[in-house]
């Protein structure tokens, strides 16, 4: 009784998730600012007349090894730090039938590539199961780690924990830099009520004086990324799903904690200082007082979402893993794309200066 209806507009995908805003939002600003030059691959599964599942589907054009691929993805790709079909029951059924009906368009694209999918979702085991029936071409993995602190239960402790490391660290600062404490001040801003334009700006100004702003590797750095999170920002801030924690220093913002609130969850998304102050650590101090502070704010999840730097690994050892699978068609072209994935990179990653060769051809030429 499954059937599709597939639109290169956002018309019935608009209608279909108005009850879930922030994922909307995301989405729909993602189609906005990333997507103007690809091709929308949005598809609603049916049965009968209610709907089931919505696949938020691109086919991007990229530099695959320096080659040029057409790759089925989900919009955010890239940007977003986790992603996954939206389905509300007959889960399997639904990606089976989504994952099937992509293979009859096969002519328009050379491999699918789902990525930043939580095992807790359950999508990534039944991807596989279609993918072993089907015998398909694929390479699943690398797995990858989202680290996250639950305070639920405990609290109190964590509380404790985080206000003693705090204090130890703001003490060390204050004697190493001979400063005085008074001239800090921490800020976190929640809720609806928040000065967004004023935030912003001053999220511009830290990045911009960080070492992500000198490589141009920062969330702001690129316009259409500025544009992107300037609409994000702005939209969620009115809607109370923002949690942004800033560190000042004699009422100058010198860092900044950037998180998106969902529930009793809040989700980091980027953290960046200005490195003309680091000999205060910055950036630690911030998070230190953030965690200790967020037990108080009834959150219940600190989750540190993508990325696996040792800073997270030190603060918890508990993580969500994310999956990746990568889906190849049959054909002399796909069939070389999944041998270069398959058995030159791994090669390549077993010689460490070939593989730093790489890495830098690749930052030059802007492949991914």
């Amino acid at each position: 009784n499954f059937f599709f209806n597939d639109t290169a507009t956002t018309e019935i995908y608009t209608l279909s998730l108005h009850d879930a805003l922030p994922i909307y939002e995301w989405i729909d600003a993602c189609i906005r600012h990333f997507c103007k030059d690809q091709e929308l691959l949005i598809l609603n599964v049916f049965n009968g007349d209610r709907l089931i599942g919505i696949a938020p589907l691109v086919i991007r054009r990229y530099k695959y090894f320096g080659l040029p691929v057409r790759v089925v993805s989900f919009i955010g790709t890239t940007i977003s730090d986790r992603m996954d079909f939206i389905l509300a029951g007959h889960k399997e059924e639904t990606i089976g039938f989504i994952l099937d009906y992509l293979m009859k368009r096969e002519a328009e694209w050379d491999f699918i590539d789902l990525q930043e999918i939580a095992e807790y979702t359950g999508s990534m085991k039944m991807i596989e199961r279609w993918v072993n029936d089907r015998k398909a071409i694929s390479i699943t993995g690398p797995t990858t780690k989202c680290f996250f602190i639950e305070f639920d239960g405990n609290k109190e402790v964590l509380s404790k924990r985080f206000l003693k490391r705090f204090n130890t660290r703001f003490r060390k600062v204050a004697r190493n830099s001979r400063c005085d404490t008074s001239r800090f001040g921490f800020e976190r801003h929640t809720g609806n009520d928040i000065e967004a334009e004023k935030l912003f700006s001053d999220m511009l100004m830290v990045e911009s004086h960080s070492w992500k702003g000198d490589r141009g590797s920062g969330i702001f750095s690129k316009s259409d990324s500025r544009s992107f999170h300037s609409e994000i920002f702005r939209a969620f801030s009115r809607n109370g799903w923002l949690d942004l924690s800033i560190l000042n220093l004699d009422d100058r913002p010198i860092a900044y904690i950037y998180n998106y609130l969902y529930g009793q969850r809040s989700c980091n998304y980027s953290i960046a200082y200005d490195k003309r102050y680091s000999k205060f650590s910055p950036g630690t101090l911030l998070m230190f007082w953030a965690l200790k502070d967020s037990p108080a704010r009834d959150i219940s999840d600190y989750d540190f979402a993508r990325g696996e730097g040792l800073w997270k690994s030190r603060l918890t050892r508990r993580f969500r893993p994310h999956g990746r699978v990568r889906i190849f068609k049959r054909g002399i072209y796909p069939g070389f794309l999944y041998y270069m994935q398959s058995r030159f990179m791994p090669y390549l990653k077993s010689k460490k200066v070939l593989y730093e060769i790489w890495m830098k051809i690749k930052e030059f030429s802007g492949w991914e």
